[in-house]
């Protein structure tokens, strides 16, 4: 990997946002792990933006769904965004005494200071 693709997929940043639903806010869902991926073609063309994300969780706190609520408004992030959330994010659910699956929303914020 090279210096570049390193350094600029540390501006991608990832922010919990609180549901409105009491199933979310009585069991204190967070995420533990958030590894996301900042495409170096979106980074190369300057995108950036957040990307709001609802999550299905099942009990293990692993992603079985992520749907785009609001768009970063660059496709790339969207869906580099939903992919990370599926296949690298984390969420801790043990707090959690009601029943599975359950939807959490999060932000995931792409940073790009370096292309602007």
């Amino acid at each position: 990997m090279n210096m570049l693709t390193t350094g600029l997929a540390l501006l991608a940043v990832t922010t919990a946002i609180p549901v409105t639903s009491a199933i979310s806010a009585s069991c204190g869902m967070r995420v533990v792990h958030s590894d996301t991926d900042f495409p170096e073609r979106a980074q190369l063309r300057g995108q950036k933006g957040t990307v709001l994300i609802n999550v299905t969780l099942d009990a293990n706190g692993h992603a079985t769904r992520a749907d785009v609520e609001h768009s970063s408004g660059y496709l790339l992030l969207d869906l580099a965004a939903k992919r990370s959330v599926l296949e690298k994010w984390q969420f801790d659910v043990s707090h959690c005494t009601h029943t599975f699956p359950a939807t959490h929303q999060v932000a995931v914020e792409y940073r790009n200071e370096e292309y602007q």
